[in-house]
């Protein structure tokens, strides 16, 4: 059988822009040509698409690489778009994907965009039965940060029903960018600000004294989807997951598997299994859970649709030591993409 063309798509217009050349290099250094032609789309921060060579950078690609005006003429047979944040993981670009009906790694349309939204699937979570564990939280409309009384009013609502220290973030965005925890009254103002830049819709959640713990799942949401064992991140005390911990200083320690009672471990891949399954998800996802240290009772933080592929992702490591290596995961990825694809082409959309 020829390989296969695989269109990694790489790059985008969202904060996360460096993060997605990290992820793609490592993809393309680690496919199996027997099995896969890899072809290059590089999508500027301004939204305009390039393809070059394979041999060289992608930063070089995206630089000075040929414009590309329809994805077709690239004749992919799938695609991996390997985009993090907004326009890349929170379903526009699925959505033109299925316009164009080619197959593609990851999520569809309505899981991407519910797991980007960080309070729609809270809602979501929440409407379970039994509901899936999340911490007290709040939704911010931004827009009602324009007035002195206005900020003082959602800054008693925090104050009254959040406490602290409490977490402040944007509803539709990654890695950590434009969060930030508050300890006092007086930093809320600062971080609700912050926050507002990158999105008009923002959650305050209550901080806990917790471990970050991570599962990986990998499949299509049947009985043979696969669950990691739990990994822990580990930070220096006081620290934080911010994104200077995650991708600057390489401060955290990864613990795979976490330590943990055999009875939690199990409740935590249950719970991952449950949420990757209410929220659509397909192909994979990291699900992330705060456990307090006291009561070891989980909550879930957030589920990421196309979390990072970097050296130092957890996502990898944890479906590696699961016993799927890197290469492998990738082909694995792609099969579960033409799977999902095949089985979707056989659904009538007409009467």
């Amino acid at each position: 059988m020829p390989a296969r063309r695989l269109l990694i798509v790489f790059g985008g217009r969202s904060s996360e822009h460096e993060i997605s050349l990290r992820s793609a290099t490592e993809i393309l250094k680690a496919i199996d040509h027997q099995q896969f032609t890899p072809v290059l789309l590089g999508i500027r921060r301004d939204g305009g698409w390039y393809t070059g060579p394979t041999d060289g950078s992608l930063e070089a690609v995206i630089e000075s690489g040929e414009p590309v005006s329809d994805v077709r003429k690239l004749a992919p047979d799938l695609v991996f778009p390997v985009l993090h944040g907004p326009y890349g993981e929170d379903g526009t670009f699925q959505g033109l994907l299925e316009v164009l009906g080619l197959p593609y790694v990851g999520s569809g349309v309505l899981a991407s965009a519910l797991c980007m939204d960080k309070a729609l699937l809270k809602h979501v979570l929440g409407t379970q039965s039994p509901a899936i564990p999340i911490v007290p939280w709040l939704e911010v409309d931004a827009h009602g940060l324009g007035t002195a009384g206005q900020r003082q009013e959602i800054c008693d609502a925090i104050v009254e029903e959040i406490g602290f220290p409490c977490f402040v973030k944007p509803a539709n965005q990654g890695s950590s960018v434009g969060i930030s925890r508050v300890d006092e009254e007086a930093g809320l103002w600062r971080a609700l600000t912050l926050a507002a830049r990158y999105d008009d819709k923002l959650v305050v959640e209550k901080g806990i004294d917790a471990r970050e713990i991570e599962l990986a799942v990998l499949g299509n949401g049947d009985a043979h989807t696969l669950v990691s064992a739990p990994g822990e991140i580990g930070l220096p005390s006081g620290e934080w997951y911010d994104y200077e911990n995650k991708y600057l200083k390489d401060a955290a320690s990864l613990q795979i598997p976490a330590v943990l009672p055999d009875a939690v471990a199990q409740r935590l891949q249950d719970l991952a299994l449950r949420a990757f399954r209410v929220a659509g998800c397909k192909g994979l996802a990291r699900i992330d859970f705060l456990v307090d240290r006291a009561t070891l009772q989980p909550y879930l933080n957030e589920i990421n649709t196309m979390p990072g592929f970097t050296t130092i992702s957890m996502y990898p490591k944890l479906i590696e030591r699961a016993g799927v290596p890197y290469a492998e995961l990738i082909g694995q990825l792609c099969e579960l993409a033409l799977t999902h694809h095949a089985a979707r082409s056989k659904l009538s959309v007409t009467r």
